[in-house]
C-alpha cells in the first residue's frame, strides 16, 4: 500500500518521532524509510510553546512536505491539551500558529532555493494529525498550499478568519471523533467509520439511526466513550497496539459505512460543533466585556487599513456585519439552515444521490419557502407526490400527525433550479420585511394542506 494520502498519513504519524532540533547541513540529513518510500529530514524543531515539526524531503521526486506534530498525550499533555487545544475550544487562540508558520516559511524559502539550483519548481505541502492538521490547515491558508490532514481541529473555527471549505486541504476524519467534528474546517472533509463508532451512537449516544433531528441523545458521554476515534492509527496499516491492520484510507468500506450511517454522524457532529461553540461563547463571557468583543469581532469581514483602524475596532459590531449567507454562523438563519441541509441530505441519502450542488439549491430554496410561510424552525423535510404528479418537498413545523404543525411545499424540480444566489436575495428581503410583518396578521401559506403522500 502506499496511496498519495497514505504518503501524508505516515508523515503525519511519523512527525511525532522525537527527531534531534536543528537544520541538517546538506548532505548530512538523516534518511527515514517509510511505506517503501525514502525521505531526507531537512528540519525539525521542538519550541517552547509545545510546537514541534519537521520538513521532510522525498529523495525520488524532491517534494517536499512540511508535517506538524498533533496532541500527544505524554509529556506534552499539559501544554497540548490545556494551552492549545483548550485554547483553541475556549477561545480560539492557537498558542503554537506563529512557530507552524515560521517552519512553514522556512520549508517554501528552501523550495525556492532549490527551484534556481534545478531549474524547475519544487512542490511544498503540509500535513498533520488532531492539532497538528489545524496548524496544517493554517500554514496552508497563509502560504497557498495544499496538503492532507488526519481527524483535524478545524482551522476555520479560529479567529484568525480563515473561510470554510475550498478544495486547498483534504481533510480526513473519523465519523466519530469529537475533535475534528468541533471546528469548522478549511478545505473538503472526507469521512469514514468502523462498526465500533456506529454502536458507541447508538449504544451510548443514544442516536437515531437516521435524521430524525428530535430524537433524545447525548453526545458528550458518546464523545468520552469514543475517545478512540481520534487516535491516528486509524489512518496507517497498524492497530492500536502497532499489530498489522488495514488503514481506513484502503479500506473502501470504511467510506461505504460512513455513508451509511450519514445522518446519524451528521448530527453527532452538528452536536459537537454546537456543543464547541458554546463553550466558546461561555468563556468570552467568562472574561468579560473584552473577551465577547473578541468573540464578536470574529464575525466580522475584514476592513481595510485605516489610521482609525484601532478606534473602530474597540467600537461593538454593527448589525449590518452580520453575514449575508445562512451558511455562516452568525447569520440569524444559520441554524434553521442547517436543519434544512441536514434534511435534504436524509432525503438524497434515501433515494441513492450524492450530495452536490443540487441539494445547495435545494436547501437555499426551502429555506426562503420555511421563512416565508412564517415557520420558526425546520423539524423535518419530507418528499412526497400525488399520483401522477411532480415530486414535492414539504417543510414541517412539528408532528406532521398533529394537527397543530404548520408545513408549506413546493416542487423538488423547482427547489433544486433556483439558483442560490437569487435564494439569498430574497432571504435577505424577507428578513428585511420581516419588523413589518410582526406588526400583521400572517396570512402567509400556513394551511394545513391535503395529506401529505410520502415515497
Amino acid at each position: 500500500m502506499n496511496s498519495h494520502s497514505q504518503q501524508y498519513a505516515n508523515l503525519a504519524s511519523d512527525a511525532y518521532s522525537p527527531y534531534a532540533p536543528g537544520r541538517r547541513a546538506r548532505g548530512l540529513e538523516e534518511k527515514v524509510r517509510i511505506d517503501e518510500v525514502t525521505y531526507k529530514v531537512i528540519e525539525h524543531v521542538d519550541r517552547p510553546s509545545g510546537y514541534q515539526g519537521t520538513i521532510y524531503q522525498r529523495l525520488d521526486t524532491g517534494a517536499i512536505v512540511v508535517a506538524h506534530r498533533g496532541t500527544e498525550f505524554g509529556r506534552e499533555f499539559v501544554k497540548d491539551g490545556l494551552l492549545a487545544d483548550g485554547g483553541m475550544i475556549a477561545a480560539r487562540v492557537n498558542r503554537q500558529a506563529d512557530d507552524a508558520i515560521g517552519l512553514t516559511r522556512r520549508a517554501v524559502e528552501y523550495a525556492q532555493g532549490l527551484k534556481h539550483e534545478l531549474g524547475r519548481d519544487v512542490p511544498v505541502t503540509v500535513t498533520g494529525h488532531s492539532l497538528g492538521g489545524c496548524l496544517a490547515q493554517i500554514s496552508a491558508y497563509r502560504f497557498g498550499l495544499g496538503g492532507e490532514t488526519f481527524n483535524p481541529y478545524g482551522a476555520a473555527s479560529l479567529r484568525d478568519r480563515i473561510p470554510e471549505g475550498g478544495i486547498q486541504v483534504l481533510n480526513h476524519v473519523m465519523a466519530g471523533d469529537m475533535v475534528s467534528a468541533a471546528g469548522r474546517h478549511f478545505g473538503r472533509v472526507r469521512m469514514y467509520a468502523v462498526e465500533q463508532e456506529v454502536d458507541t451512537l447508538t449504544r451510548v449516544g443514544r442516536y437515531a439511526d437516521n435524521g430524525d433531528r428530535l430524537d433524545i441523545r447525548y453526545a458528550l458521554p458518546a464523545a468520552a466513550a469514543g475517545w478512540e476515534s481520534h487516535r491516528m492509527h486509524h489512518f496507517l496499516p497498524v492497530d492500536g497496539e502497532g499489530r498489522r491492520d488495514r488503514s481506513v484510507l484502503d479500506d473502501p468500506q470504511a467510506q461505504r459505512l460512513a455513508q451509511q450511517h450519514r445522518p446519524m454522524f451528521d448530527k453527532y457532529r452538528s452536536d459537537m460543533l454546537l456543543t464547541r461553540e458554546g463553550a466558546s461563547i461561555a468563556a468570552a463571557l467568562a472574561q468579560g466585556a473584552r473577551g465577547m468583543a473578541g468573540e464578536l469581532l470574529r464575525h466580522l469581514p475584514d476592513r481595510p487599513q485605516s489610521p482609525f483602524d484601532e478606534t473602530v475596532r474597540r467600537l461593538p459590531p454593527l448589525p449590518a456585519a452580520a453575514p449575508s449567507d445562512p451558511r455562516l454562523a452568525g447569520h440569524p438563519d444559520h441554524r434553521m439552515y442547517g436543519q434544512v441541509r441536514a434534511g435534504v441530505a436524509a432525503i438524497q441519502q434515501g433515494q441513492g444521490l450524492a450530495r452536490g450542488e443540487d441539494g445547495e439549491r435545494t436547501a437555499a430554496s426551502l429555506l426562503v419557502l420555511a421563512k416565508r410561510s412564517g415557520l420558526s424552525r425546520v423539524d423535518q423535510i419530507v418528499a412526497g407526490h400525488a399520483p401522477g404528479q411532480p415530486e414535492q418537498l414539504f417543510v414541517v413545523q412539528g408532528d406532521p400527525r398533529d394537527p397543530a404543525h404548520i408545513r408549506a411545499q413546493m416542487s423538488a424540480a423547482d427547489a433544486a433550479k433556483t439558483p442560490v444566489a437569487e435564494s439569498l436575495r430574497e432571504l435577505a428581503a424577507l428578513n428585511a420585511r420581516a419588523p413589518a410583518q410582526a406588526l400583521a396578521p400572517d396570512a402567509q401559506d400556513r394551511t394545513r394542506p391535503a395529506p401529505m403522500r410520502p415515497h
